[in-house]
């Protein structure tokens, strides 16, 4: 008895109609929306913004120079370079592409995308080289001309295995300047660059 009670009011239950609910909205939910209809939809949604323009001053094809900085801001150690940056996927987002020679023969090579996610309000910057076999994506807030974008990245330390995070500057100068700076703990605690990119447009 207890058994067919339970059948009868699973199945009363099932055929409950609710005129109060409204219709579900964008037409007959069986009709699939069109896969041109889904690319219009989402390419009106994503348009670069002002976040994606103010990033202009970094395109053009750049000479670099990677230094060290001690505590006192001098810089040192020097590690020539070019890099190439310029608009992809109808201004979405930037190509980098860049090299360094490291002394004593050889040449490495790194590649990235440089763009502002508006569904999570954060510049976001991927990152591919030949000395990693990961994708490292940094993320970041600020205005590169206004005191630059801080861009936190979380890595895997080689010789321990362990996570740390790294962090760097992102900052337009000048016009014709450019400065990439990897900051860091110094061995007293003080947080500061430690080493410094010069991106400068060729003479």
């Amino acid at each position: 008895m207890k058994r067919t009670f339970l059948v009868v009011t699973l199945l009363s239950t099932a055929c409950v109609s609710y005129p109060d609910r409204p219709a579900p909205r964008g037409g007959d939910p069986l009709i699939p929306v069109t896969l041109a209809e889904q690319a219009a939809r989402q390419e009106e949604a994503t348009r670069p913004s002002k976040e994606h323009r103010a990033l202009d001053p970094l395109v053009g094809a750049w000479i670099t120079s990677s230094v060290a900085v001690d505590a006192n801001g001098r810089e040192a150690d020097p590690v020539p370079g070019r890099a190439a940056i310029d608009w992809a996927l109808n201004g979405r987002y930037l190509r980098i592409d860049a090299n360094l020679e490291v002394p004593g023969g050889g040449t490495h090579t790194w590649s990235g995308f440089l763009g502002f996610d508006q569904s999570s309000d954060e510049y976001q910057w991927l990152m591919v080289s030949d000395l990693s076999t990961g994708m490292g994506v940094a993320r970041g807030r600020g205005e590169v001309s206004r005191g630059g974008i801080r861009f936190v990245l979380d890595v895997v330390d080689p010789r321990t295995g362990a996570m740390s995070r790294a962090t760097s500057v992102l900052r337009v100068l000048t016009k014709s300047h450019i400065a990439l700076e990897q900051i860091g703990v110094d061995p007293t605690g003080l947080e500061r660059v430690l080493r410094r990119t010069h991106y400068r447009a060729p003479a």
